[in-house]
C-alpha cells in the first residue's frame, strides 16, 4: 500500500455483530499543532506520512508541499511530543528550501533501524528544489534528535526523471528493503523505478523493469492484487489508468519486472480526470479491492476484486455508485486514506476534497455486501472549504490506542482526535428524543429490547439538504425503520440474522423517527460472568478476569465492590458452564445527522 498505516486491519468475514468502538471525532488543532510555517502560502497540495522517526514510541509526521506545477512551498516535519505536533522543519537541511514536493516517505532506507525521509520533487523547480531528496537519519539515541544528512545526489542521482507528480515507496523486488517508483507528467514522460541495494543506495531500473509510457501520471499506489506475494502498481493517469502487474506467473524476468508482455493492463479510461486509486480489502474476503477517487468527471467508485483468472491476474467489477455516500459523487475528490477507524475489523475511508470538507466513510459491509455511510461530524468537519486539501494521514497520534486524523489542508494542517460520541441511556431520554444530534457530534444510545417489541427515538432540528446515518449493533435480529413524525415509514432495513449490524444512510428534510424492532431474540442478555462474550462461562472468562486482577474494571467486578478480586473469582467459578442470562438484550444505536 502506498501509505503506512499504524493500525492492524483484521478481516471481517462473518455476518455476526462486531465489537466496534463508537465513532466520533473532535477538532483539536489549536491545542495539538504548533507550526511556524502555517499559512506561509495558500493552496498547498500536501502528502502526509506518519512514522516514528525518533524512536520515542509516538507517531511523527512528514509533509510534502507543492502548488500546481511551478509554485514552491516549504516541506514540514512534525515531532510528536505527547500528542502535540511541534514543527521541527528547521532542523533538517534544505527542508524549507522551497520545493514543488509531491510525495514524502518515512522508510528505513539504509537498514539501520530508524526512519529516513524521501521527498519526491517536481523538477520544474530549478536548483535544489528540482530534484528528489533523501535524508539519512543519523539517530544515536532513541528519543533524541537526529542529525539529518541530505544525500539524494549521492544515493539517488541528480534527478528522478521528468516532472514528478505521484510516487510510491515499496519493496518492489521482494529483497527486504524499500524501493522507489516515481510517476511523471506531462506526457510524453517516462515513469522511473529505483531499486534499493539495502544500504540506501539506489539503481535506476527503468529501462528493464518499467513499461514505456507517455502518460500524465497523477498518482501511484500499490498492493498485491492477485495474492501471489508480489506487489502490483496502480497507475492513475490523466488518460487511461493501468495496473502494472509484477511478474505474474513468472512471465517476466523476476520479481520487480513490470515491463514484460502483458504486464500493463488498462482498467478504464479516466476521461480527463485527475484521479487516484487505493487498494484495500473493503469486503473482508481476503483480497484487495480498489477505491477510485476522481477530481473531475465521473464520480468515485469501488472496483471489487472477484478473484483471479486463468492468467493469474485479479478480475475487478465496478460496483453501483450507491455503495459510496453521495458526497463522493458531488465533490472534487482527491486522495483516499484507508484505515479501521473504529476497531470493528472493517476498513473505513477518509476522503479529501479540493472543493469541500473531508468525508469519513464508515464501512458497514456485512457478509461481503459492500456498504458505507457518511460518518463525518459537522462539529469537527464543517461544511464548505474550511479543511479542503489533498491528503490525510490516519494514525494513533495521541497514544490512546485510537486512530486520529491529520489533514494536510490547502492552507493550515488540522488535527482531529478520535473521541467518544455523546452517550445516553434509553431510560434518560424523555419522550425518546436524542438531544443535540443534528449538525453536531455523533450520538450513541444504549438500550434494551425484548423480542417482538419496539423502541422509537426522535431526531429533531433536521432541515432540508441533510442526511441521517444510523448504525445499530446488538445480539438480536433487528429491523430498523426511518419514519416521518407522522408515523409514515420512509425506509426499512433488516439484513437478517442474529447479531447482524443494521446500517443505513438516508436523505432527510425534517425531523425523523428511528424505530427499532427485535424480530428474533438471541435469548436475552449474556451471563454477567461471560466476560469474553462467547455465550458460556468458562476458561476464556477466567483468563479475562485474571488479566484485570486487582483493578477496578467494571465488567469483571462481578460483586460491584470496586475491585476485581477473590469474591469475583468465586462468583465466576460458581457460574462455570452456565449460558445466557435471561432478560432483555442490550443494543447500541449510533446516529449522525448533518447538512453539507
Amino acid at each position: 500500500m502506498k501509505h503506512v498505516f499504524i493500525f492492524s486491519t483484521s478481516v471481517l468475514v462473518a455476518c455476526a455483530m462486531t465489537s466496534a468502538d463508537p465513532l466520533n471525532f473532535r477538532n483539536e488543532t489549536g491545542a495539538r499543532v504548533n507550526s511556524f510555517t502555517e499559512g506561509n502560502a495558500g493552496q498547498n497540495e500536501k502528502e502526509v506520512e506518519p512514522g516514528d522517526y525518533d524512536l520515542d514510541g509516538d507517531i511523527d509526521i512528514v509533509i510534502a508541499n507543492a502548488y500546481s506545477d511551478f509554485g514552491v512551498r516549504d516541506n514540514k516535519l512534525y515531532r510528536n511530543d505527547g500528542g502535540v505536533l511541534n514543527e521541527v522543519s528547521n532542523t533538517v537541511p534544505l527542508f524549507t528550501a522551497g520545493d514543488v514536493a509531491r510525495n514524502a516517505f518515512f522508510r528505513d532506507y539504509d537498514g539501520d533501524g530508524d526512519l529516513d525521509i524521501i521527498v519526491v520533487c517536481d523538477n520544474n523547480t530549478s536548483g535544489n528544489g528540482g530534484r528528489t531528496k533523501l535524508w539519512i537519519n543519523n539517530l544515536t539515541t532513541p528519543g533524541g534528535s537526529p542529525n539529518w544528512a541530505e544525500e539524494g545526489n549521492t544515493r539517488l542521482g541528480s534527478s528522478t526523471g521528468g516532472a514528478a507528480c505521484g510516487a510510491v515507496s515499496i519493496d518492489a523486488d521482494n529483497d527486504g528493503d524499500y524501493d522507489l517508483y516515481v510517476g511523471n507528467y506531462p506526457g510524453p514522460s517516462q515513469d522511473t523505478m529505483y531499486f534499493n541495494d539495502g544500504t540506501g543506495f539506489f539503481s535506476n531500473m527503468t529501462a528493464n523493469n518499467v513499461p514505456n509510457d507517455g502518460d500524465y501520471t497523477v498518482d501511484v499506489a500499490s498492493g498485491d492484487l492477485n495474492g501471489d506475494g508480489k506487489t502490483e502498481l496502480l497507475i492513475s493517469n490523466w488518460s487511461p489508468n493501468y495496473i502494472y502487474w509484477n511478474d505474474v506467473q513468472d512471465a517476466g524476468s523476476g520479481v520487480g519486472d513490470y515491463k514484460y508482455t502483458g504486464g500493463q493492463e488498462s482498467i478504464g479510461t479516466a476521461g480527463q480526470n485527475e484521479n487516484a486509486m487505493e487498494a484495500a480489502d473493503f469486503d473482508g474476503d481476503g483480497d484487495l479491492d480498489i477505491y477510485w477517487s476522481n477530481r473531475v468527471g465521473a464520480g468515485d467508485r469501488i472496483l471489487e476484486n472477484t478473484g483471479n483468472g486463468a492468467d493469474g491476474k485479479a478480475n475487478f467489477t465496478q460496483l453501483a455508485s450507491s455503495v459510496i455516500p453521495p458526497i463522493a459523487h458531488t465533490t472534487a475528490s482527491r486522495k483516499a486514506t484507508v484505515a479501521d477507524l473504529n476497531n470493528d475489523g472493517r476498513l473505513d475511508i477518509v476522503l479529501m476534497s479540493e472543493t469541500g470538507r473531508p468525508a469519513v466513510f464508515r464501512n458497514t459491509t456485512v457478509g461481503g455486501d459492500l456498504s458505507f455511510v457518511d460518518w463525518t461530524p459537522r462539529s469537527a468537519f464543517p461544511s464548505g472549504s474550511t479543511h479542503k486539501g489533498w491528503h490525510a494521514a490516519v494514525a494513533d497520534l495521541t497514544g490512546d490506542g485510537k486512530p486520529d486524523i491529520l489533514v494536510g489542508g490547502h492552507t493550515n494542517d488540522h488535527f482531529f482526535t478520535s473521541t467518544s460520541p455523546d452517550s445516553f441511556n434509553e431510560a434518560d431520554l424523555r419522550g425518546g428524543v436524542i438531544p443535540g444530534v443534528f449538525n453536531t457530534s455523533a450520538a450513541a444510545v444504549t438500550g434494551t429490547i425484548a423480542e417482538g417489541e419496539s423502541d422509537t427515538y426522535v431526531i429533531e432540528g433536521i432541515t432540508s439538504g441533510a442526511f441521517l446515518s444510523v448504525v445499530l449493533t446488538g445480539p438480536d435480529d433487528y429491523m430498523v425503520e426511518i419514519l416521518t413524525m407522522g408515523g409514515s415509514v420512509l425506509t426499512t432495513v433488516d439484513r437478517g440474522g442474529l447479531g447482524v449490524e443494521e446500517a443505513l444512510q438516508v436523505t432527510a428534510t425534517s425531523d425523523r423517527q428511528i424505530r427499532i424492532t427485535a424480530i428474533e431474540s438471541a435469548g436475552g442478555g449474556g451471563h454477567p460472568a461471560d466476560l469474553d462474550n462467547d455465550g458460556t462461562v468458562g476458561p476464556g472468562d477466567l483468563a479475562v478476569l485474571l488479566s484485570v486482577w486487582g483493578t477496578s474494571n467494571p465488567d469483571a467486578d462481578l460483586d460491584g465492590n470496586g475491585n476485581v478480586g477473590p469474591e469475583d473469582l468465586g462468583q465466576l467459578l460458581a457460574a462455570w458452564g452456565e449460558t445466557g442470562g435471561g432478560g432483555d438484550a442490550e443494543y447500541v444505536l449510533e446516529v449522525l445527522s448533518r447538512t453539507g
